[in-house]
This record gives structure tokens, sequence and C-alpha cells, in this order.
């Protein structure tokens, strides 16, 4: 899979997209692109994986990256917040990832008021607004 390690937020790819082949990762789904990047564009760069990282008492070695290929963000985790981190959901996190990211951004949405998304001025972070019913589309 070919991905992009993203710097802190989800808009501009790093530019040490060398992964230590040494060090084991594990991908893991997350949820649609669009909470992620209205997070991002709301909250600020780097706002979606420091979310991940709290509620799911994630380690520091933890990122989110961009795959180009399946057009979706995942988790790169190590062995460790992979298999023993029960948060993420062992052999099942596959599968339950997408869904518990899901509702980690969604609670963070419900807690923005009208003037946090009225003040998003990327494209990419107004149009993840309109996907999500949060702004009207533009006639």
């Amino acid at each position: 899979m070919e991905t992009t390690q993203m710097s802190g937020g989800c808009d501009e790819p790093d530019s040490s997209r060398e992964v230590d082949e040494q060090v084991g990762h594990y991908d893991v789904p997350l949820c649609p692109n669009r909470l992620i990047l209205a997070v991002e564009a709301v909250r600020g760069p780097g706002i979606a994986l420091a979310l991940l990282r709290e509620h799911l008492q994630l380690r520091e070695t933890a990122t989110m990256v961009f795959s180009a290929y399946s057009d979706c963000f995942f988790l790169r985790l190590d062995e460790i917040d992979r298999f023993q981190n029960r948060r993420v959901g062992g052999l099942e996190a596959v599968s339950t990832m997408p869904f518990k990211a899901g509702e980690i951004f969604k609670y963070e949405v419900a807690s923005w008021t009208v003037s946090d998304v009225a003040a998003v001025e990327g494209m990419q972070g107004v149009r993840a607004l309109t996907a999500l019913g949060l702004i009207p589309d533009a006639p």
C-alpha cells in the first residue's frame, strides 16, 4: 500500500516519507475522510491524531497516513498498540476502528459552535463540512 505519512495534520504530506523497515507497523483503517478533514479544518492540523491518541491511549509512535491508492486514512500503529492496547480492539481492530474513530470525531463535531464552523476557510475543509451537512452547499 502506497501511503503518505502526515506531519501533524492531514493536508500536507510529510517530507520524510521513508518508513524504517526495521520497525513493524500495522495500518488500521479509519472513518470516512470527511470527518477527519472537517476536524482538522475546524480545530487545526494534527488534532485528529491527537484525539485518537487521547481517546485510545495510543503511544507517541502512532501516526496517521493517507493512502492515495485506497483514498482513505489509516492509523499506523506499532506492535504494542496494535496487539496489546485493549482500546484498539485486538484482532477485531480492522473492522471496528472505523466505527471507534467515527464516534470520537462525531463527539468532537458535536462540541462545535456556529462560529467554529464559520471560521473555516480552506476549500478542502469547506467541502468536508458541506459533506457533513454542517454548512449549506453553495449555489
